[in-house]
């Protein structure tokens, strides 16, 4: 979607994260608080051993594991795919970044993969991705603004023969 005829209104697909730090269902919660904390994410897809996305764990699903962990005495093998959530919201590569931000918005989250139709990842998007999509459409579109010529503002002669001329 075009703003004016310099700006486009970027895709999911291309502001998409495609390097993804992602999960494989059987590791163990400490691998995924190593990568969170390693990688600085919230957040990562789960994957089965075929690439497509089958949960998603965040570092809420993590903490409320190990505060039941500590506070419970549960001392169990947390893998992920027992804390993971698999009631996940995905996003699609073709959504603008306003139809991402409305899809963030009503399902309250900040993140989510990107899959395509075979539940495969193509990537995640964050709100920092809209974010930064917009400053730059935003430094655009002052730059054009500068660039602009003001128009003359001609002299009163001038305005009243173009009155006469007019007539």
């Amino acid at each position: 979607m075009k703003v004016n005829n310099e700006l486009m209104v970027p895709l999911v697909k291309d502001i998409m994260t495609k390097k993804v730090i992602a999960f494989r269902f059987d590791f163990s919660l400490f691998d995924a608080i190593e990568a969170f904390n390693k990688y600085q994410i919230s957040a990562a897809p789960v994957i089965n051993e075929h690439s497509e996305v089958i949960g998603f764990l965040s570092e809420s699903d993590s903490i409320r594991c190990i505060v039941n962990c500590i506070f419970y005495d549960e001392n169990r093998n947390n893998t992920i795919d027992l804390i993971m959530n698999r009631n996940f919201q995905s996003a699609q590569p073709q959504w603008d970044i306003f139809e991402l931000e409305n899809f963030f918005v009503s399902k309250r989250i900040r993140v989510a993969p990107v899959v395509n139709q075979e539940k495969h990842l193509l990537g995640i998007v964050a709100r920092k991705d809209i974010l930064q999509s917009l400053e730059k459409i935003l430094r655009k579109l002052v730059e054009h603004k500068k660039n602009l010529k003001e128009p003359d503002e001609l002299q009163l002669r001038e305005k009243i023969r173009m009155i006469i001329d007019f007539k």
